[in-house]
């Protein structure tokens, strides 16, 4: 789930803190961002992903097994919930809300990429819809989204966003290809269509970010650039994502967009912001990558659509980290990778003295 309720006294203190109001005019800082001392770093114990946080603190994604075998996972504070598979031993929870529902990917004995949804103990195969395998990305008041590829009658293939409420799925529809990335408890839908597959090169890119709402899709626009792309939303219907900055389509910044104000870019500190989610508070999450210090992305946090990023801290597992989700209590998951390659799943807490 990527939408959320925040404790209004931990973010006002955090916000207070970090010296930024929400709404405030964006500011560029030089040099690559400072580190916050406003969140606790911990490693779940695990090789794997922390990929969504729900209200109550529970946390949905991977862990490795002794065996090799990629699991899908709940941590539920100090009990870990393996979440089986549906058959073929290698599966992931990549959403979870507060009603007990988490959807993922699972292989089955014969095929990958099946899509399943997880309630009180069971895993129902969702399919794969199409001929080619289909991805949930989130879920909120019980409604999954996501997207599957089938081949056209020419035989390229295209994406394809869903949603699924009551066993029922539907189509949405968007054209030239689409995924939904996020969908929120008033069952608006954050998602991308003009997917071309493959990608192809930047400057060919024509894709954009999408809100539907009742059935209506409506375009967010860009940065300036030709392409952008959506990738949470929250209880209030504002989205994030990237989007393009010029013609090129290389270029890219973070955003987050209201029906009210329109798409706003991030503040960068001269970098690149990728945010990832962000909760009803409009505190942001995501990567930033310093140029002054190479390529490697770091997560990092935004306490307001106005607030200069700071990167989160890291781990003693790892430095290249990825945060992917934030709760109403400021709590965020994600992963760093370790010196052999391999990931440890994370979850940042704020400090005790932030609230």
């Amino acid at each position: 789930m990527r939408s959320t309720r925040t404790n209004v006294t931990i973010l006002a203190s955090i916000l207070l803190m970090a010296g930024q109001a929400a709404g405030a005019p964006p500011a560029v800082a030089d040099g690559c961002p400072a580190t916050t001392d406003q969140w606790e770093v911990t490693d779940l114990g695990v090789t794997g992903y922390a990929l969504d946080i729900n209200d109550l603190g529970q946390i949905a994604g991977s862990s490795v097994s002794a065996t090799g075998e990629q699991r899908a996972t709940v941590w539920d504070g100090a009990q870990v919930i393996d979440l089986g598979s549906l058959g073929g031993g290698h599966a992931s929870g990549n959403a979870l809300d507060e009603d007990g529902n988490v959807v993922g990917n699972s292989y089955t004995a014969t095929e990958k990429g099946h899509a399943f949804h997880w309630r009180a103990g069971t895993m129902t195969d969702l399919g794969i819809f199409g001929s080619i395998p289909t991805r949930v990305r989130d879920v909120g008041a019980g409604v999954i989204v996501g997207e599957y590829r089938h081949l056209l009658p020419n035989g390229t293939a295209r994406y394809q966003a869903f949603r699924i409420e009551n066993g029922v799925r539907t189509d949405l529809a968007a054209v030239s290809g689409s995924n939904a990335a996020a969908v929120n408890p008033a069952r608006q839908i954050a998602g991308t269509q003009r997917l071309l597959e493959p990608p192809g090169p930047a400057s060919q890119r024509a894709h954009r970010a999408f809100l539907w709402e009742d059935g209506v899709i409506t375009e967010l626009g860009t940065l300036g650039g030709q392409w952008s792309q959506a990738e949470a939303i929250n209880g209030d219907g504002h989205i994030v994502g990237q989007s393009a900055l010029g013609a090129d389509g290389v270029l890219a910044g973070g955003y987050i967009w209201s029906a009210g104000e329109g798409m706003r870019r991030l503040p960068d500190a001269g970098g690149t912001a990728a945010p990832k989610a962000v909760n009803d508070d409009d505190v942001i999450v995501g990567t930033h990558t310093c140029t002054e210090a190479g390529t490697t992305a770091h997560a990092a946090v935004w306490t307001g659509p106005g607030a200069a990023p700071t990167l989160l801290p890291d781990p003693a597992t790892g430095t290249a980290t990825m945060a992917n989700a934030v709760n109403a209590q400021g709590e965020i998951t994600g992963w760093a990778e370790a010196p052999d390659g391999s990931r440890r799943a994370l979850v940042w807490r704020p400090a005790p003295g932030s609230s």
